[in-house]
């Protein structure tokens, strides 16, 4: 046997799973069909941790992102994570919705929930200056916020691989078999792993998973969301927007990010493609009527527009449970709020491991609870940025001007314990191409350094991975078959 534990799936569910039971001395094997994890839904989201708020009681929805919103305060510092509580607010703009402001006050209450009721227009300004006047009323819920949502799962699967676990990149599995006591897990490409217990973590595909080993107990229900990005401080918010939801949806959010952007979105669309992360026209202006319902958009500031899939299932519920095959855990169907809820599902996870497959969970001695967040040119002072030209000339290099990035800390990217291969790999780290250019400036450079340091030739560097080469063949000097490290 291979592994005691194989999690499929290494989004923010799957890592956050992985980074909780690495501390102990079991061998776990981290599976994801893509090029880089975050590769799913953690890449395409709101990036909100929600405070257990329009929750159904009861439900593992509202004990998992209570729980969870606690969390953050002890794993985002250990390792290296940014993230702030801006808090949030509901906004009524008629007396129904007043209403139902008004019935989830109670609610929130009863779950011992930080909440305040506001009606007064001059102090809901102070909370919100660019609110529209006809926001008549909030709930503001003061410990809700925001973060990257890949940068925590990228900080999560790295400090799972400093302590052991093996990561299978593109690792796109085929099939399963039951054999004895363990599953063999075979990749569409003839690779196979073995282990004692499985844990489907898989977003989107975890029904397909499912079945794979007889499982047919739910099936995933694609819901898409799309987003408008803006650029920085076009908008500067200081809190998160909602409207008063409805039952399908928390509705269109107004958001600010930790860069200083901002976000209008999602919608929620059921569709029957799981790949089907396209933007439409009907979807964008829907979402740009949702958003001017709160606050004047700045049509000029946009810069992008992209979409994300939610894993929906008919049970309206986070499904985290032994399977009715033996050693088989799900982590699936998990929608909003999956991301402010991940590390309470790992936590829930660990639970069942030790009560319900009965393993004895021994912490290791040499266990690393931390990680270090790379340094970023745009963090260091004028002394500090001297000190490190001074040491390596690269952090003089400017490679980004959006986003400010430089030579030297993509350099480190192509050297982690999860090297960047790929130029979306380099922009979840650093965010180049994140920013008004969106890439047209950076993106030749950063394959140079790419295949400088990875040693490929340009037709080996894709976007994401798979068949998503930027370049296919040169223009000129054809009779050169291989080059390496030549100027585009």
């Amino acid at each position: 046997m291979d592994y005691d534990i194989a999690i499929i799936g290494a989004g923010c569910v799957g890592t956050s799973i992985a980074q909780r039971l690495a501390k102990y001395n079991l061998k776990i094997a981290l599976i994801e069909k893509d090029a880089d994890v975050a590769m799913g839904t953690s890449k395409a989201n709101s990036g909100i941790i929600h405070q257990g708020y329009f929750t159904a009681k009861g439900s593992l929805k509202e004990s998992l992102s209570l729980r969870g919103n606690e969390l953050f305060d002890e794993i985002c510092p250990q390792l290296g994570v940014d993230y702030k509580r801006t808090g949030a607010l509901f906004c009524a703009t008629n007396q129904n919705e007043v209403k139902t402001l008004q019935g989830e006050l109670t609610k929130s209450i009863n779950r011992n929930v930080e909440v305040e009721f506001i009606d007064d227009p001059i102090k809901i300004k102070e909370l919100e200056p660019n609110l529209k006047n006809e926001v008549i009323a909030v709930l503001h819920f003061p410990t809700a916020g925001i973060i990257v949502p890949w940068e925590l799962t990228i900080a999560l699967a790295e400090n799972s691989v400093a302590n052991g676990v093996k990561l299978f990149l593109e690792y796109n599995v085929g099939f399963i078999k039951r054999e004895a006591d363990e599953f063999s897990i075979h990749s569409t490409d003839g690779r196979k792993i073995t282990a004692r217990t499985i844990i489907n973590a898989a977003g989107i595909y975890s029904d397909k998973i499912a079945k794979m080993v007889g499982d047919e107990s739910f099936n995933i229900i694609p819901r898409r969301g799309e987003y408008i990005m803006f650029d920085k401080n076009s908008l500067p918010l200081k809190k998160i927007l909602f409207p008063c939801p409805t039952v399908v949806s928390k509705g269109i959010v107004v958001g600010p990010t930790l860069h200083g952007n901002f976000y209008v979105g999602p919608n929620a669309d059921e569709i029957n493609d799981v790949e089907g992360n396209q933007t439409t026209t009907e979807g964008l202006n829907e979402i740009l009527t949702g958003g001017m319902k709160l606050v004047d958009l700045p049509f000029r500031k946009h810069i992008t527009n992209f979409a994300g899939i939610r894993a929906s299932t008919l049970r309206h519920d986070f499904i985290v449970e032994l399977s009715s095959v033996t050693n088989f855990i799900h982590a699936a169907g998990i929608d909003s709020p999956g991301l402010s809820s991940c590390l309470a599902i790992a936590e829930k996870v660990e639970t069942i491991i030790k009560n319900e497959c009965k393993y004895v969970l021994v912490e290791k001695d040499n266990y690393i609870a931390t990680r270090k967040k790379q340094v970023r040119y745009a963090d260091l002072s004028e002394a500090q940025l001297a000190k490190k030209i001074e040491e390596n000339p690269q952090w003089g290099n400017m490679i980004c001007r959006c986003e400010l990035v430089t030579e030297a800390e993509i350099v480190k990217s192509c050297h982690t314990l999860i090297p960047c291969t790929n130029t979306d790999m380099v922009k979840r780290r650093l965010r180049p191409g994140m920013g008004r250019c969106q890439g047209g400036f950076c993106q030749a450079k950063i394959m140079k350094i790419i295949s400088r340091e990875c040693e490929m030739i340009y037709e080996q560097i894709t976007k994401t991975g798979g068949d998503s080469q930027v370049v296919f063949k040169r223009s000129k000097n054809l009779n050169s078959e291989i080059y390496q490290g030549e100027n585009l």
